[in-house]
């Protein structure tokens, strides 16, 4: 049966593997085929390297290093990090690897939040969010930098990062390192930005690369500085000779997020990325997706490869508005014809929802769990936004209509406006109000259940993360009420977040799913983008 559509988003084989392996750690099971797996992939790319070094910080966190394949896969990386030597990617080379269409090409560049210079880093940070590896190990060739750049600035795009698993003064390709290239660009630039580079670098400021970095600087390049214990030294030497201060940011001896050689793979912690849209690196090109830190994406993101079957990318979100997006609904995407909003949830979409506790140390400053939407729909909340009708009916009036009238608005302007007015006033009615909320548990509810209708190593992953959870949640009011779900959740009494989580982790524990299958059979919902609400399958009044 059918609830509502996940829409599924490739995952690399390592990245399986990776699953398969805690799956495996958590249960505990034998990992002898598992480390024969691993072993026969220790020359694959970067972020496939990455997962496998994931795989040895989990044996270790759980205490599973007497194992003979742990010892000849950890042999094999540390082989690989001594014997790698530095390669250079052209860029027709690495388009003719993605050998993408047309349209999906440009959408790469247009969507780009980070373009990732070199792969491997000369820091080895303890808790690098990216899982750097070790060393240098290739380049973008200088024309290619030069090109992608010029691709990238050709669409306007102009505010990404210049690094990822990577420190951004790394890069070289002699005679040429970073400012040469930054210099050669800046005439290129749009007018607003007055011939001044502003593409994000973040640095640790590598031994040997305070002359560079100097260079930046005087050349109007605003760079900021990653600070450590590691690092701080060297910083207020290099602050000593420029004679000003560096901007910094993770001024303190430690990321506060645990990652890489730091990570539990027990707890979940915040998202550490807050952006929507693409990453450029010498591996090929990837769609990025927000996600909890945690064993499932120790990245804090989700990593989905771009090929010819791509038929979508985020549209692209940085900063606040990336904060802005309330992940659990259908996200704002980009295809050949134009931008749409995707009719259902990606499956990291839907983890994120499982792996949600409500707790507000989980949730990023700025953005906002379910709890807290579910909140919108509290009488408290209600009668607020009927007080403040006057004033949103005239924000929408100067949104609207400005220096014109109403009748001189096309038609489906102005239906576009009569229908944010509606929206308005339906939130304000309690019966409207009690409708939405419905609505809204039984589409997450009934993604959930479709997620969780085939089991694998992600699903027994989000299970072991929850477990502690799920014991502490007070069911007393969730599982012995006799009342059908569709009147408890329309129930202004009733706490519409702990009714949620209950029956959420009660279908990833495999309790009773029967009143979730009938609520959610009985009550089907769709998302309205016009007016950001979940309302019933068949409204379409506000279509």
């Amino acid at each position: 049966m059918s609830y509502t559509r996940i829409i599924p988003t490739p995952t690399l084989p390592l990245e399986e593997l990776k699953n398969r392996f805690l799956s495996a750690l958590y249960r505990p099971r034998d990992l002898s085929g598992l480390f024969e797996e691993a072993a026969s992939a220790a020359s694959s790319s970067e972020t496939d390297e990455k997962y496998l070094r994931q795989i040895l910080t989990a044996c270790r966190r759980f205490n599973r290093r007497d194992h003979k394949g742990y010892r000849q896969l950890q042999k094999l990386l540390r082989d690989r990090t001594r014997n790698t030597a530095n390669r250079y990617t052209a860029a027709d080379a690495w388009a003719a690897e993605l050998d993408l269409t047309e349209w999906q090409m440009d959408e790469v560049f247009r969507q780009a939040i980070t373009f990732q210079l070199t792969s491997g880093c000369s820091n080895y940070c303890r808790r690098c969010n990216e899982w750097a590896l070790p060393g240098v190990r290739g380049h973008f060739s200088r024309d290619a930098v030069v090109k992608l750049l010029g691709e990238l600035l050709a669409r306007g795009n102009d505010d990404l990062a210049l690094y990822g698993g990577s420190d951004p003064l790394d890069w070289t390709d002699p005679p040429h390192d970073l400012g040469h290239v930054l210099a050669s660009i800046q005439n290129r630039l749009p007018d607003h930005r007055d011939g001044q580079v502003r593409f994000s670098i973040l640095t640790k400021i590598p031994k040997g690369k305070q002359e560079l970095a100097v260079q930046l600087v005087k050349q109007g390049i605003p760079l900021s500085v990653s600070l450590t214990d590691r690092n701080r030294g060297r910083i207020e030497k290099l602050e000593q000779t420029l004679g000003s201060k560096l901007s910094k940011q993770h001024a303190t001896s430690d990321l506060l997020i645990p990652a890489c050689l730091d990570e539990d793979f027990q707890t979940v912690k915040p998202s550490i990325t807050d952006s929507y849209g693409t990453e450029i690196s010498t591996d090929g090109a990837f769609i990025i997706i927000p996600a909890f830190t945690s064993a499932l994406y120790p990245f804090g993101h989700k990593k989905i490869p771009i090929t010819r079957d791509t038929r979508f990318f985020p549209v692209k979100k940085l900063g606040r508005p990336a904060l802005l997006v309330d992940y659990f609904k259908p996200l704002e995407a980009k295809g050949p014809d134009g931008i749409f909003h995707l009719e259902g949830l990606l499956d990291v979409q839907v983890e994120n929802i499982l792996l949600d506790n409500g707790e507000y140390e989980l949730t990023p400053p700025g953005m906002r769990s379910i709890k807290e939407y579910f909140e919108i729909f509290d009488d408290r909340a209600r009668v607020q936004r009927k007080k403040m009708t006057l004033s949103v009916i005239r924000r929408l009036k100067k949104e609207f209509i400005r220096n014109g009238s109403f009748s001189g608005l096309p038609p489906g302007v102005r239906q576009a406006y009569l229908n944010k007015i509606a929206a308005h006033l339906d939130f304000t009615r309690k019966t409207k109000v009690a409708a939405a909320r419905v609505s809204a548990a039984a589409y997450l509810l009934a993604a959930v259940r479709e997620y969780l209708s085939v089991p694998t190593p992600k699903t027994e992953i989000i299970g072991h993360l929850t477990q502690r959870e799920f014991k502490r949640v007070n069911t007393d009011q969730c599982s012995a009420e006799t009342r059908p779900l569709s009147n408890l959740f329309s129930d202004p009494a009733q706490d519409a977040w702990q009714l949620f989580r209950y029956q959420a982790l009660a279908l990833v524990h495999g309790e009773s799913s029967a009143a979730v299958d009938e609520f959610i059979a009985t009550q089907p919902a769709r998302y309205d983008p016009g007016n950001d609400r979940f309302i019933p399958q068949l409204d379409c009044t506000s279509s």
